[in-house]
Order: C-alpha cells, then structure tokens, then sequence
C-alpha cells in the first residue's frame, strides 16, 4: 500500500498554501486594488506597490519550482519579514501574524520537500 501522507507531499501542501495566499496578495498589488491602495498610501509606500507585488509574484514562482525553492523561500521570507516591520512600526502590530505564518510556511516547505 502506497504511503500518501508523507513529509514531502506535507511540504507540498504548505508550499501551496503560502504560493495561494502570497500569490494573491502579488495580484492585487499589481493590479492596484483599493484596499491595496489604501494601505500603501497609509504607508506612504505607493510607488513601491508594484514593485513589491512583482517581487512576491517572482518568489512564489521560484518557491514552487523545486530546483530554486531555496531562492523563493529567501526572497518571499524577505518580503514578509518587511511587511512584519511595516506592521510593527507604522500599523501598530494589526495584521503581522499573517506575514509571520506565511513565511514559516514558505521555509517549512522549502525544507520538508528538500530534506525528506
């Protein structure tokens, strides 16, 4: 009998969940949602916004490829770590779980599917 709840495919999962929901949060920084809009201009980041939503889009695509997981999972790790500090000093802490799991889900991943 074929073992389907393996380390790897657990990896797997995570990586799809943080590809899901970082892969979102790129589109609508791309396409300037309001709400996006908002924030960044709460932030005073607006010309950033769509830099930041490529860089999140380029992350997830190296995430998911096996061969430069390790990459994406530095750069979207870098991107949260931002939007952790972001929320820290500017938004007074709302919203900075999000960025920290999703982050710890792109490294569990990473090392689940390339060390088990």
């Amino acid at each position: 009998m074929k073992k389907y709840l393996t380390l790897k495919n657990l990896g797997w999962l995570l990586i799809s969940i943080a590809t899901f929901m970082i892969g979102m949060s790129g589109i609508s920084k791309v396409i300037a949602t309001n709400e996006m809009v908002q924030n960044f201009e709460y932030m005073k980041l607006t010309p950033y916004m769509g830099l930041v939503g490529v860089l999140e889009l380029l992350g997830v695509g190296l995430l998911v490829y096996p061969k430069t997981s390790l990459y994406g999972a530095i750069l979207t790790s870098c991107l949260m770590s931002g939007a952790v500090t972001m929320h820290l000093s500017l938004m007074g802490g709302t919203g900075m779980i999000i960025p920290l799991v999703l982050g710890g889900l792109a490294w569990g991943g990473h090392c689940l599917r390339k060390y088990y």
